[in-house]
């Protein structure tokens, strides 16, 4: 990130070498209906900085090109989820200096007329996501408006209880769709210290693909076997290296829960913690 202090040129010059990549950031939006959505999205001074406040950190640090506040996802006083976190941060732009991670940039922030032309580079940067309906859309979107801009780094934004997901889906997309594949080449994840209310990172649990042949199902010798068809999923794409039988891949199983409609999940999460029960876990 670019100390406080130190010119762009001195930055480009000294350890971005002659050709300064450009560089793109997406923050996640945060359904306006969900609990505490200001405490996730700004944060409380000096220390808990929330979505919005560490996406204008990393734009700064990383003089960033463009600036993606996603979404379209919920609506709430007549506004969309990026309308909503715009707002906000225009109303509380002057507090940005109490977070500590601005420790240096307090001039920029405060006095003018440097805070006003660290306001209008915010805003010449800021483009709002209005349609995406969720995390997936959020990166496809802001995708296409980093290609449209010749970006080459990609920064992702959000919780520290939302970002693995995001950077998996990220990869995905990316690595699937050709035209936006290059910016697989540099993909970075910037954690806010705001997570989904109660939880935090510890909760988010991942299952990796089983790939080590010293546990069990680290090696499945019947690859090609049961495979799943297109009838079976339609809204996912047939891996043909995938089988149909998990047998120890507890990834692939997990997965599977998000089919589960959401009016039986209350019954499928009881009857779950009573197989958990019966195995001592």
């Amino acid at each position: 990130m670019m100390e406080p202090g130190v010119s762009e040129d001195m930055t480009t010059r000294e350890s971005r070498g002659a050709h300064r990549r450009k560089t793109g950031i997406l923050v996640h939006g945060y359904n306006l209906h969900a609990g505490q959505w200001e405490d996730v999205t700004w944060g409380t001074p000096p220390e808990r900085i929330g979505r919005v406040p560490m996406g204008v950190l990393v734009a700064q640090s990383e003089q960033a090109d463009v600036m993606v506040f996603g979404s379209g996802a919920s609506e709430k006083d007549g506004l969309l989820e990026s309308e909503a976190a715009t707002r906000l941060l225009w109303e509380r732009f002057d507090e940005l200096a109490g977070f500590a991670v601005f420790k240096g940039w307090e001039t920029e922030l405060t006095r003018p007329p440097a805070a006003s032309r660290f306001r209008q580079r915010i805003e010449s940067i800021l483009h709002l996501d209005r349609t995406s309906k969720n995390t997936r859309d959020e990166i496809a979107h802001a995708g296409r408006v980093f290609i449209d801009r010749d970006v080459e780094r990609v920064i992702l934004v959000s919780s520290p209880t939302h970002l693995p997901r995001c950077l998996r889906d990220a990869c995905a997309i990316y690595g699937e769709d050709g035209d936006l594949s290059g910016l697989l080449r540099e993909l970075y994840a910037a954690p806010s210290i705001t997570g989904y209310p109660g939880y935090t990172a510890e909760d988010v649990a991942i299952f990796e693909p089983p790939h080590r042949p010293d546990r069990p199902g680290g090696v499945d010798s019947r690859v090609g076997a049961n495979r799943r068809t297109v009838k079976d999923h339609p809204d996912r794409p047939v891996r043909p290296d995938r089988p149909d039988h998990p047998g120890a891949d507890l990834s692939r199983v997990v997965a599977r829960a998000h089919d589960i409609p959401e009016n039986q999940r209350e019954r499928f999460i009881r009857r779950l913690d009573d197989l958990l029960q019966e195995f001592e876990a």
